[in-house]
């Protein structure tokens, strides 16, 4: 995984999109990862590269602590590691 400065550290729920198999069967390869994102331009979700992921996890949705990282042509997200749901969550209904 390359090296950079962290420059912003957030707690959210990551979600995994898979590939279809060809088949439509089972589970397909990860694609991407995304999450809610507030900040500028259009685009109100974040993506994180599986290659940036680093943890080993099976489910397709859970909460970790990513990273903002300083790097060249341009920054990217990280898993820093997994974390509880934050306890202050709006309810749903």
């Amino acid at each position: 995984m390359p090296l950079g400065r962290v420059i912003a550290r957030r707690i959210v729920k990551l979600t995994r999109s898979r590939a279809p198999t060809p088949t439509g069967q089972g589970l397909g390869e990860t694609l991407f990862f995304t999450f809610p994102a507030a900040g500028r331009g259009r685009s109100n979700t974040g993506f994180l590269h599986p290659e940036h992921f680093g943890l080993p996890f099976d489910g397709d949705e859970g909460w970790f602590e990513i990273e903002k990282v300083s790097a060249k042509p341009w920054p990217y997200w990280r898993v820093a590691r997994r974390v509880e749901p934050p306890e202050n969550l709006p309810s749903q209904g």
